[in-house]
């Protein structure tokens, strides 16, 4: 088949557009058209689509595409919350596998990219996406898990005691969840060995060292490493950079492009550390997700692609999601940074910035350094949102759909997608979310969106030349951990007027 630019088949994690609209921007850049499924196939805020549907519509489109990328969450599990609360037999869930071994058969020559993720162990109690039970056992099941790992190397002593303290019907069904999905990872490991699937990750999301979601990973590494498959399989911190991370991976396959990419990180030390919600050093993350995108790393940043800036997780910790009283750091390292990133540029050198520095924002002494400097138009990428893992593999995502845009149309999308990422992780997620959470207010999406605008004034370049899209603003699942809007170019406004 012949198609005038290259076509990728996204199943998304889920819904919310970090997995959705963002994607389909870096894929704009990338000079790469985006197949995302109809909207009525992704129901919001968690609940479980239509599976059979999203089936017959992967494989349709599978059939004139260049690629599929697919989030196993939503092909065996209806999305990403329903597969943490799915009650379902383990027989019925494998059996919807089965489309993408028809796709395999229909297309033997397609490239295939599976995503799934490792179920968390959340620490704190409230429901949410989590089974009913956890609204008052969250904690105790934290505590249990770390108690678990702990006895599985050899420190058994109180793994009794805290199971004492949930209910054992609780404890019977969560560890049942996890048996299963446990299963459905395998069942994805035996995909990569029939050749079934090209490239699976299986993203390890919100975990500590200390915790069952660690020892799965263990068991898991060690299948891929019996099975000698380390070049085909990775099992690392992340989930919703997924979609992005192996969308532009299908565009630089295509393209024949396999970028080299160099690390700048003025304190290479810190890269040791283990940033928040993980459970390996930062380190191992990067060469994780560079991996994932089918990147290179290299040594020296004069033969690389590009350059990936890290700031890396800074003491003490921060995380803009747990309160609005977060300490102080010095602004030395942001600054220096900065210059760090100002020389690279100078040398020709594009770069992408990965701000771990925090949890669940990013570090306002360096986007107020990047801006001073003047270097916010001059970035190939951005990131600083939610874990290391999601900043990490977005940034390389954008970074690489640089490395592909061609002509002033895709050098404007990845304009527009840089800012939508500085606007949503520094605007957002450090300063408008924690003022509104430190009020105590609600949430309205006219208040934001004044805000936003007058944020996304003071970004200066390239975000003087957009505007949010009168209306746009929204909360798509109804809480302010994450916040929809559009960014539109003067002109596009100017011409709907």
């Amino acid at each position: 088949m012949t198609h005038l630019r290259p076509v990728v088949t996204l199943l998304p994690l889920d819904d919310r557009p970090v997995n959705t609209g963002h994607v389909a921007g870096l894929a704009g850049a990338a000079g790469t058209l985006l197949r995302l499924p109809p909207a009525g196939l992704l129901p919001a805020r968690g609940v479980p689509a239509d599976m059979d549907g999203t089936s017959r519509w992967l494989e349709d489109a599978a059939a004139d595409s260049d690629a599929v990328v697919v989030s196993v969450n939503q092909l065996a599990h209806g999305g990403f919350v329903a597969s943490r609360r799915t009650t379902e037999p383990l027989a019925r869930t494998l059996a919807r596998l089965d489309v993408l071994r028809r796709i395999r058969a229909g297309r033997p020559d397609l490239p295939v990219h599976a995503f799934v993720t490792l179920m968390r162990t959340k620490k704190t109690d409230g429901a949410g996406a989590e089974p009913d039970y956890w609204e008052r056992h969250g904690r105790r099941f934290f505590a249990l898990s770390e108690e678990l790992y702990r006895a599985e190397h050899g420190q058994p002593e109180a793994v009794a005691p805290a199971r004492a303290e949930i209910p054992e019907p609780f404890v019977a069904d969560f560890f049942t969840r996890r048996l299963r999905l446990h299963a459905m990872h395998l069942a994805c490991v035996e995909l990569v060995v029939e050749g079934v699937v090209d490239t699976l990750s299986i993203l390890v999301e919100d975990s500590t060292v200390e915790s069952v979601s660690t020892s799965e990973r263990e068991w898991l590494e060690s299948w891929i490493g019996r099975l000698g498959l380390g070049d085909r399989i990775g099992c690392y911190p992340g989930a919703d950079e997924a979609g992005a991370v192996l969308t532009v991976r299908a565009a630089l396959q295509h393209a024949g492009l396999r970028p080299k990419v160099a690390l700048a990180c003025l304190d290479p030390d810190a890269l040791g550390r283990i940033a928040a919600y993980e459970d390996v050093p930062v380190r191992d993350t990067i060469a994780d997700q560079v991996a994932a995108i089918g990147a290179v790393l290299v040594e020296d940043a004069d033969r690389a692609d590009l350059v990936l800036a890290v700031h890396p997780p800074g003491l003490p910790p921060r995380d803009w999601c747990s309160g609005p009283d977060q300490p102080e750091r010095p602004s030395g390292d942001a600054v220096r940074l900065a210059g760090r990133v100002r020389d690279l540029l100078e040398a020709g050198r594009p770069v992408a910035v990965a701000d771990v520095a925090d949890a669940n924002g990013a570090d306002p002494a360096l986007v107020m350094a990047l801006r001073e400097a003047g270097l916010l138009p001059r970035l190939a990428g951005y990131a600083a949102w939610n874990t290391a893992g999601n900043t990490i593999g977005s940034a390389l995502a954008q970074g690489c759909s640089r490395l592909l845009a061609a002509g002033d149309r895709q050098l404007a999308e990845h304009a527009r997608t840089l800012a939508h990422r500085l606007l949503d992780d520094w605007g957002y997620q450090t300063s408008a979310r924690r003022g509104f959470l430190a009020a105590g207010t609600a949430l309205r999406p006219d208040q934001v969106e004044r805000e936003l605008g007058e944020l996304l004034a003071d970004l200066g370049p390239p975000a003087d030349k957009l505007r949010i899209a009168p209306g746009s603003v929204s909360f798509p699942w109804d809480r302010p951990f994450e916040i929809s809007f559009e960014l539109e170019h003067l002109e596009e406004g100017n011409d709907r007027r």
